[in-house]
């Protein structure tokens, strides 16, 4: 099962057929069905926290510091920050 949701993950078509079947001949067909729709749904849920703005776990925030700092993504903060201030001043100057 761990090859197989590394597969997922990946862009190894061969790599995440290998897990498919590997899957299906230990378990069932049913197996790789249930396999694939955790996988889905993990990705799902994962995304809509990080759109929430669900705060990252320490030890995430730890093991991505460095690719954060890389990409720029916590620069995003501050800039929605700065764009939600511009907004309210806008329209606080808008009603008076």
């Amino acid at each position: 099962m761990i090859e197989f949701a590394e597969a997922v993950l990946g862009r190894d078509d061969a790599r995440l057929q290998a897990a498919r079947q590997a899957i299906h001949d230990a378990l069932g067909a049913d197996a790789v069905v249930d396999s694939a729709g955790v996988a889905g749904l993990f990705n799902a849920i994962d995304r809509i926290a990080d759109s929430t703005g669900a705060p990252l776990e320490a030890d995430k925030a730890e093991m991505t510091a460095g690719l954060r700092e890389e990409i720029g993504i916590d620069a995003f903060a501050a800039q929605k920050e700065a764009l939600d201030a511009d907004a309210a001043k806008t329209a606080a100057e808008k009603k008076s």
